[in-house]
């Protein structure tokens, strides 16, 4: 993504996972290596862990709402709610949570979340209200690499039956009033029902040929966080119905979606985002004020406090579950179990005349990365750069805990050496007439949750109003995506407006 044909007879199980570069890897590189983005890791760790268990201080302030978290959902609440007194606590040095972007000379390339789907109310109305005009990409949107020389993409040659067949399964359900949808509140006992299996079960009770699995584990991979095996057939049909729709996509991917969000909060006042912000403990209130601890993360010796009328946590709930106190305890128990997934992503800049290249390129049986995103490809053509270009690589750890300790030790350039050769193997069109100049690599930790079987009869359960305190992130809806952040973020604003 020997002969082609058992090259492709041979990735019914793809094996995509971070591995040990050779001894040649250790080599300095011919490109350079741009510093660490994404996760900063602390002092969140030593939140985590417990460590910041003392009493409040008395509060410093008061706000009609406060939102921890100033990811896509955060910035939702925030930006909805901005003719109230409203602030936002984000523990990073920007706002966006993983939907951020970079720039290398006059190209914007996504840090991570990269593209959307659904257009429909009440998503597009929020767009509008941004001022986006979300545009479908061109085809082609996206094609599978067997890494070997000459090879075509399999779906229009050994594998066209198949993919066929799974289309037109996919495009059933689509169609049927028993689509497993977001938000999962109005999802039915039939599409309910496909949350008790895996969709590696689901696709074998509907008879998808098994030679497709290696490149449906590719894409599980890269968006929930796991293979088929271990993924919720609700969360799995909901994703790849995408293949029969259009998808849409900024430059530099949704981050323009976030900073459109914050630009609009910072409109109605200065000061409404306080980023470098730890937030380590939340105590609800009932028909009172909610009170916040925090710290500004370069000075973490100086706990603050300040109380809320309402307090919206749009942090994952493995976090959240951590940080609430003098809640049911069973409630934040099953918060904090949830399983996060751990994801490495490499933008390759080069110099040089560049390759036109679809939006989306996935390579079948990569040991090192699941798909590389043309960063360009959402340009029109006529404004496309003539002499340089930027590849976004996703590498998504199949042990997300071994991922986050390697994430941790931050060495970046055993991470970029097998990335970068096995780049060349499957895109070394890429490599053509341009010079790979500097790979700048982003690492999240804790990058989504983990659509696993069950993952939506779990989050129906849970509580997501504990007092005067809201829980509104993606998490809330099973599946990581920016509609499921819209969809917590439009319920959170929903109650607060009732009182």
């Amino acid at each position: 993504m020997v002969t082609r044909r058992a090259t492709i007879a041979g990735l019914g199980a793809l094996a995509t996972q971070l591995v040990l570069p050779s001894a040649e890897a250790a080599q300095e590189p011919p490109y350079r290596l741009g510093e660490w983005t994404g996760d900063s890791f602390a002092p969140m760790h030593a939140i985590r862990d417990g460590l910041w268990r003392a009493p409040l201080s008395a509060p410093e302030r008061r706000v009609d709402v406060v939102v921890i978290g100033g990811g896509i959902a955060g910035l939702a609440v925030a930006a909805l709610l901005r003719d109230r007194d409203v602030l936002v606590l984000e523990r990073e040095s920007d706002p966006g949570g993983v939907a951020k972007s970079g720039r290398w000379r006059d190209v914007d390339y996504a840090l991570g979340s990269a593209y959307i789907v659904d257009i429909s109310k009440p998503f597009m109305a929020l767009y509008e209200t941004l001022g986006l005009a979300p545009r479908p990409v061109s085809e082609p949107v996206d094609r599978a690499l067997s890494g070997v020389a000459g090879a075509g993409d399999p779906r229009d040659g050994e594998w066209r039956g198949a993919y066929e067949r799974l289309k037109k399964l996919l495009r059933r359900l689509g169609e049927s009033p028993d689509f497993p949808k977001i938000p999962i509140a109005e999802a039915s006992a039939p599409a309910l029902a496909l949350d008790g299996l895996s969709l590696l079960d689901f696709l074998r009770r509907e008879h998808i040929d098994a030679e497709l699995f290696g490149l449906l584990d590719a894409y599980c991979l890269s968006a929930l966080g796991a293979p088929t095996a271990e993924i919720s057939a609700y969360a799995g049909v909901n994703f790849l119905s995408e293949i029969n729709a259009p998808i849409y996509a900024f430059p530099g991917g949704n981050g323009a979606i976030a900073r459109a969000m914050a630009a609009r909060l910072s409109r109605a006042g200065e000061g409404r985002i306080v980023t470098g912000a730890a937030v380590y403990a939340i105590e609800p209130a009932e028909g009172g004020y909610a009170r916040v601890g925090w710290f500004d993360a370069q000075h973490p010796g100086e706990p603050r406090c300040l109380e809320a009328r309402w307090a919206v946590v749009a942090a994952p709930y493995f976090f959240a579950g951590r940080i609430l106190r003098g809640v049911d305890p069973a409630a934040t128990a099953q918060m904090t179990r949830l399983r996060q997934g751990s994801y490495l992503v490499a933008n390759c800049c080069f110099e040089g005349t560049p390759q036109e290249l679809p939006y989306d390129s996935w390579a079948l049986g990569a040991q090192n990365f699941s798909d590389a995103i043309s960063a360009t490809a959402v340009l029109p053509p006529a404004e496309r750069p003539k002499d340089h270009s930027v590849l976004t690589v996703y590498a998504p750890f199949r042990d997300p805990g071994a991922g986050r300790a390697r994430l941790l030790a931050g060495d970046g350039a055993t991470f970029a050496a097998p990335i970068v050769e096995e780049l060349r193997r499957f895109m070394p069109e890429a490599f053509g007439r341009a010079r790979l100049a500097e790979v700048r690599l982003t690492r999240w930790g804790h990058h989504h949750l983990i659509a696993a079987p069950g993952i939506v009869a779990t989050m129906r359960a849970l509580p997501k109003r504990f007092g005067n305190v809201l829980l509104a992130h993606s998490d809330g809806q099973g599946m990581p995506a920016v509609e499921s952040a819209i969809v917590e973020a439009l319920s959170a604003v929903e109650t607060i407006k009732r009182g």
